[in-house]
């Protein structure tokens, strides 16, 4: 089943408008807003009010790979989204040195969330957009052309996250992420 994108209608304020949801919708603030799967959102940095209506959307749970140090980090966002009844997962992943094992991280804690909304945000949807890809080759078996979505909206991954794309590709065959394999449909 190809991915939906919501199409987003920007104000003048900044913020977005998911006009393919629901008419309970709120404005949102987060750019570069995608929905993979019908359990599975992306964006980049959330703010508070995004957060306030999470709850509304139906979202169980939000994983937020940017490090503390971003530029455009929320302060108290942990507590921000507990507050909600939301979990809270932070994987902080360096924009100049993604690790192997923080992705792996990543697709233990998907798995774990499995059957969940989950909400997934970094400082500008670009490093999610990387490791949702490599969730989608990786673990959910789909093809280059299933998988790139929102990555290829967003940009062209620069050398360093080419080289961490290739090395997680090539890990494909590893004991570890056997028990990751989940070709389920969305």
């Amino acid at each position: 089943m190809p991915a939906v994108r919501w199409s987003g209608v920007q104000q003048a304020s900044g913020q977005v408008c998911l006009a393919d949801m629901s008419p309970k919708i709120p404005f949102m603030d987060a750019e570069n807003i995608h929905q993979v799967f019908d359990w599975l959102w992306t964006s980049g940095q959330l703010s508070e009010r995004d957060i306030a209506s999470l709850t509304d959307l139906g979202i169980d749970a939000v994983i937020n790979l940017a490090p503390p140090t971003s530029s455009n980090a929320l302060s108290g966002e942990a507590e921000f989204v507990t507050r909600q009844g939301i979990t809270y997962i932070h994987i902080p992943v360096a924009w100049e040195q993604p690790e192997l094992h923080r992705l792996t991280q990543f697709f233990s804690t998907l798995k774990a969330l499995e059957k969940r909304n989950v909400w997934v945000h970094c400082a500008k949807n670009m490093r999610v957009s990387v490791f949702i890809y490599l969730y989608r080759r990786l673990c959910r078996l789909e093809s280059e052309e299933e998988s790139v979505h929102p990555m290829q909206e967003l940009w062209v991954p620069n050398q360093t996250w080419q080289t961490f794309i290739r090395n997680a590709l090539s890990m494909h065959s590893s004991p570890t992420l056997k028990f990751l394999h989940q070709p389920e449909s969305s």
